[in-house]
């Protein structure tokens, strides 16, 4: 491809989409209301009960400061419950609530309708050219990494 034009406008339509939908907030439990980065904080604590603050930083990406903000949220919304760590007194280990574990659950089960529809998509394309779309999306996220 010569002229890479037409693919960097698809590629930034398609992350303000995502940026968009990211932001869009969901009911979960009948009446919760909560963001993706919520939604996906919960996501990762259910799939690793106990995580450290620290941990689940790095596994977000983001700033031990965000995730703090964002566990301060989901413990006044009654999701997650923080506790010391059995190994430091100075380490908190972040666990759901039996409320946190239903939004999890309702999560999970969003998730796996959408595996299925992109599923159905990917289907469609060569395994060849599924291996060049994910090199092709970890040079752009490298790129983007010395961007930021």
């Amino acid at each position: 491809m010569k002229d890479y034009r037409d693919l960097a406008w698809q590629m930034e339509r398609t992350i303000h989409k995502y940026v968009l939908y990211e932001k869009k907030p969901q009911k979960y439990c009948g009446d919760i209301i909560l963001t993706q980065p919520e939604i996906h904080t919960i996501a990762i604590i259910g799939d690793d009960e106990g995580i450290s603050v620290t941990q689940l930083s790095e596994a977000r990406g983001v700033t031990k400061g965000a995730v703090s903000q964002m566990i301060y949220k989901l413990v006044d919304k009654g999701l997650v419950e923080k506790r010391i760590s059995p190994s430091s007194d100075a380490e908190l280990n972040l666990h759901l609530t039996e409320k946190g574990k239903e939004a999890f659950h309702e999560h999970r089960k969003k998730h796996e309708a959408m595996e299925m529809r992109f599923a159905e998509i990917m289907n469609d394309i060569p395994e060849e050219m599924q291996q060049y779309m994910t090199e092709f999306l970890k040079s752009f996220e490298k790129e983007l990494d010395k961007l930021l």
